[in-house]
């Protein structure tokens, strides 16, 4: 019974450790905590794959590897520990560290020198080698107690992380190293003999909270994955590697391969989603320096072709953006529409019968008039349409995400404003001639508004983070509330109090949405377009005014409100991953 549960609990911790080192070395390349956890579960899993293989044959000397092993992935994790801490902490505990890291060095080198450190290692496979009281296992067990106390003491001293939200998980999962390493000192040299699978279980429970505390951190503080990816790919992986170790079995191959069997399918099917998140990444990087090749749009006295050249270049980088093999830009002119910009669909200069592209939202048509053209999206001034986006199909899959759509209407919307904003400086010509100052707001608000089209295009926060914005926004006026928001988490504000939290995050969320204020003095109403993102943001969020006022105040219908609305939290979201965390924290 004792053989068959520890196979099982090698085999899982084996497979699970594998996993997620490829995991989290895919989802969180180039952040230094994340991999340092990948060596960690790296380490442990090769601990894992020699203790399985040590239940059918024991060679002298695997031990000392395996406690080899053990070491690196504990050191590992105390430098874990103490990347979480701030500059000058690890500055101050530098010394420190060299200690352990030399302590470790010196007693990993004095288990691999000195023969037989390990004493009665053939027959014994389900117990805790056992070592003679002499140097290296007090030196040993020196080493696991000092690694355990600098561990801890690096989440509870200091900034005291271990009792922040986030790293309370890590906390929890160091506590399990404490408890193995206890038992397996004792285990090593005193007798009855220790069950190894006691050991084995409270080692790789640490590690995988471990995994699970790095994958949180990836979601809540980097944002490189999300907490729905972790457990499919887990149970997929896992539940393929299972699939191929029934298949062994049934084709009578030895149970002392079924572990090679299992890790192959790990590393498989983990290589296959490193390297399709690789090529997704080079993609994503191919599209970047594909915008970084555009050249800086002058944004001096726009006349009618700079115009249409920044729609041009704005429904090109959309276009590619979006995979879509054809698209458009129409401007309202009179009755009609007029194509200011095109790709592979009507020629520039055509004129669009309003009947055909006049909607409230987001489209889909199919109209022989509209040639390549699938999905349209109206920009609105008040309660009338002043110009349409539309692409074609997809030259990559077969219909567009709901977040490709959210994109097109966001891009709508800022085309919409661009042309307001260009309208209204063509038809006061001679008022801005006068009006020098007026000139340079204008031209500098037109130039951003086209660079905004750009970065709407080029960032595009998620979903979820977006609702996390708009979660904090609720609770603008609530300081509780606040700093026991996930923003407050991602912002990384520390206080003595969540009060005190709370009002740090909304001095940065006001100075966000004061970002997306116009110049000069707020006009006189009905509002101009330019106005609308602030307004919407401002009066609703900070003011408390109610939406209907809001609506009455722009001259806009409920849907335009709403679409308004989604585009003006997704651009703060947007604007908040920008700027990144505030620099100033509470002390």
């Amino acid at each position: 019974m004792l053989f068959w549960v520890t196979l099982f609990a090698d085999l899982i911790a084996m497979a699970i450790t594998l996993w997620g080192a490829f995991y989290l070395f895919a989802r969180g390349f180039r952040s230094w905590i994340t991999l340092r956890a990948v060596i960690v579960l790296l380490l442990l899993s090769i601990f894992f794959f020699g203790a399985y293989n040590n239940l059918f044959t024991q060679v002298p000397g695997t031990a000392a590897l395996r406690a080899v092993m053990l070491i690196l992935g504990l050191e590992t994790w105390y430098s874990l520990t103490y990347r979480l801490m701030s500059q000058t902490s690890r500055r101050r505990l530098r010394s420190m560290a060299t200690v352990v890291y030399l302590l470790g060095g010196v007693t990993a080198l004095s288990l691999l020198v000195v023969p037989n450190a390990f004493i009665d290692e053939q027959g014994n496979a389900l117990f805790v080698a056992h070592m003679r009281l002499s140097f290296p296992y007090i030196l040993y067990g020196t080493f696991q107690l000092v690694i355990v106390i600098s561990i801890l003491y690096n989440l509870l001293a200091e900034e005291r992380i271990g009792l922040t939200r986030q790293g309370k998980y890590f906390l929890v999962a160091s506590f399990f190293p404490v408890f193995a390493i206890s038992s397996g000192i004792i285990g090593l040299a005193v007798t009855p003999q220790l069950p190894r699978v006691i050991p084995d279980i409270l080692t790789f429970s640490g590690m995988f909270l471990l995994g699970i505390s790095v994958a949180r951190h990836q979601t809540l503080i980097e944002r490189r994955t999300t907490i729905q990816d972790l457990p499919v790919s887990l149970f997929t992986v896992l539940g393929m590697a299972g699939l191929y170790a029934y298949l062994a079995l049934r084709w009578n191959i030895p149970l002392d391969h079924i572990g090679a069997v299992v890790a192959f399918a790990v590393l498989t099917h983990s290589g296959y989603d490193l390297a399709r998140e690789y090529l997704e990444r080079m993609r994503m990087r191919s599209e970047n320096a594909f915008r970084r090749q555009l050249s800086p749009l002058e944004s001096q006295s726009p006349g009618a072709e700079e115009v249409q050249a920044r729609l041009q270049e704005t429904l090109v980088l959309l276009c590619n953006t979006l995979s879509a093999a054809s698209g458009l830009i129409a401007i309202r002119r009179g009755d009609d529409f007029l194509v200011v910009a095109s790709r592979g669909s009507l020629s520039i200069g055509f004129r669009i019968p309003a009947s055909l592209v006049l909607c409230e939202d987001t489209s889909r048509t199919e109209n022989y008039q509209l040639p390549r053209i699938i999905w349209i999206s109206p920009a609105f001034e008040g309660q009338k349409q002043i110009a349409v986006v539309g692409i074609g199909k997809s030259k990559v899959k077969l219909e567009y995400s709901a977040g490709d759509l959210d994109l097109l209407a966001e891009v709508a919307g800022k085309v919409g404003t661009f042309v307001s904003m260009s309208d209204l400086r063509s038809g006061r010509a001679e008022q801005i001639q006068r009006l020098v100052t007026e000139v340079e707001v204008k031209d500098s608000e037109l130039g951003s508004l086209a660079d905004e089209m750009m970065a709407t295009i080029s960032t595009r926060p998620d979903a979820d983070f977006v609702k996390t914005v708009e979660d904090g926004l609720r609770h603008y006026s609530d300081y509780i509330a606040l700093g026991q928001s996930p923003l407050a988490d991602w912002a990384g504000i520390k206080a003595e109090s969540h009060v005190e939290r709370g009002k740090h995050l909304q001095t940065f969320l006001g100075e966000a949405m004061e970002s997306f204020r116009p110049k000069g003095p707020r006009p006189p109403e009905p509002l101009p377009r330019v106005w609308y993102s602030y307004v919407v943001l401002h009066d609703a969020y900070v003011e408390g005014v109610p939406n209907r006022e809001i609506m009455a105040r722009l001259y806009i219908s409920e849907g335009t409100f709403n679409r308004t609305r989604r585009n003006a939290l997704r651009a703060l979201a947007r604007s908040l991953i920008e700027r990144g965390k505030p620099l100033v924290q509470a002390v």
